[in-house]
């Protein structure tokens, strides 16, 4: 069974270099789009102004796994098309990685099972998104939202929509999903590092509220609810969240407070942990 890792990139030097490394070993292919959609060209960006590139350009690829296209893209899903063209007749799946995601190997290796055995069509995951720094994740809303993630291919498969990602099946195939509770429910989690750094929520929140989500952003969320919590004190942070049911930038939902993680990051994450911590408080003596 041959699995394609499909990733779009845009300023997303966070955990970039560890989502990559984590999934080459099991990669068929990894294919990579990066550059600006609409809204960020808006802003005059025709490519990534962070480490964006330096990290996918000089990845050591010494498979010759990884496939770069550098462009500008009307929206994400336009976005996640341009690598299709690049993917290989012979690949079963598309696995659609955000450069914030992380999976533990044993997760990777037990998804690849299941679908070895049950030819499931697609498969969906349940987040552990986590929330200004590594120590709590979000709950609730956040929580309780399936992140679908595999799709089935054939040879000429496109994308039919980004959100949420989903495969044009053109009768190629019955549709059989592995939904996220019963991955969850198998101990298999997204490590989904979303919300951590400053500038990747101030960035993300700025094109959600232009671009995406509309009326449905908080006003001013990262200088009203994001920044306040993270320089905030335990009772501070308890404050803005009873205030606002929680962290989550969207209007409309529900209840999204944050619980401590008692878990364990994967290998990857722990390995680069001290170094992740230290830009994390870099970037935020930026915004003190």
């Amino acid at each position: 069974m041959k699995i394609a890792f499909g990733i779009i990139v845009f300023n997303s030097d966070f955990v970039l270099k560890q989502a990559i490394e984590s999934v080459y070993p099991y990669a068929h292919q990894i294919l990579i789009a990066e550059g600006p959609v609409n809204y960020w060209q808006k802003q005059g960006y025709t490519t990534s102004a962070d480490r964006t590139n330096e990290i996918i350009d000089n990845f050591h690829d010494p498979d010759n796994k990884i496939q770069i296209v550098h462009s500008q893209y009307p929206e994400k899903g336009d976005q996640c098309n341009a690598y299709m063209k690049y993917l290989l007749p012979d690949t079963d799946y598309i696995w659609n990685l955000d450069a914030d995601e992380i999976f533990k190997p044993k997760d990777i290796e037990k998804v690849m099972s299941l679908l070895h055995d049950h030819k499931y069509t697609s498969v969906g995951f349940k987040s552990l998104s986590f929330y200004g720094g590594f120590k709590r994740y979000m709950t609730g809303f956040e929580e309780s939202a399936e992140f679908t993630r595999i799709g089935k291919v054939y040879p000429g498969a496109v994308w039919e929509s980004h959100r949420p990602p989903r495969i044009k099946s053109n009768g190629q195939f019955t549709p059989k999903h592995l939904d996220y509770n019963s991955l969850s429910n198998m101990g298999v989690r997204m490590y989904h590092y979303s919300y951590v750094f400053p500038r990747q929520v101030k960035e993300k929140i700025s094109y959600y509220k232009a671009a995406v989500a509309l009326d449905n952003c908080i006003d001013d969320y990262f200088e009203k609810i994001y920044l306040p919590w993270v320089l905030g004190d335990h009772e501070e942070k308890c404050n803005i969240e009873d205030k606002y049911n929680g962290v989550h930038e969207f209007v409309n939902r529900g209840e999204c407070y944050t619980k401590e993680f008692v878990g364990e990051h994967p290998n990857i994450i722990l390995r680069d942990l001290k170094e992740l911590t230290d830009e994390f408080n870099r970037q935020l003596e930026g915004y003190r």
